[in-house]
């Protein structure tokens, strides 16, 4: 199993609805923080960032539910349009243990026997 931790970063006030919509989907353990943009005038403005206040969500997901994730953030959030979001992944490549594995995959920690 291949797990991913998926990290998407939008204004503030999207924050629930997208957190809603990525867990339907399969996004595990979903957790926000505020953050605040801190890029250079001229950066924000190719990144099309309007709004400073950002929510940041963080999950986990196996790799195959990914590219549903994505679309989602596109047809629901309009993630293709300049200034609605930033959305990336980073593959998890080791952790504490197997059942720490099937916990962040949002599978039972119990071994099957």
């Amino acid at each position: 199993m291949k797990l991913k931790v998926v990290v998407v970063i939008v204004d503030k006030n999207k924050t629930e609805r997208v957190i809603a919509a990525l867990t339907e989907r399969g996004l595990n353990y979903p957790q926000a923080t505020l953050g605040t943009g801190t890029a250079p005038g001229a950066l924000s403005e190719v990144l099309g960032f309007g709004e400073t206040e950002k929510g940041i969500v963080l999950g986990t997901a196996e790799e195959s539910v990914v590219p549903v994730l994505m679309n989602c953030l596109k047809e629901q959030f309009g993630f293709e349009q300049k200034g609605t979001g930033i959305a990336f992944t980073v593959p998890v490549k080791s952790v504490g243990g197997p059942a720490t594995l099937r916990i962040l995959a949002g599978q039972s920690a119990e071994v099957k026997r």
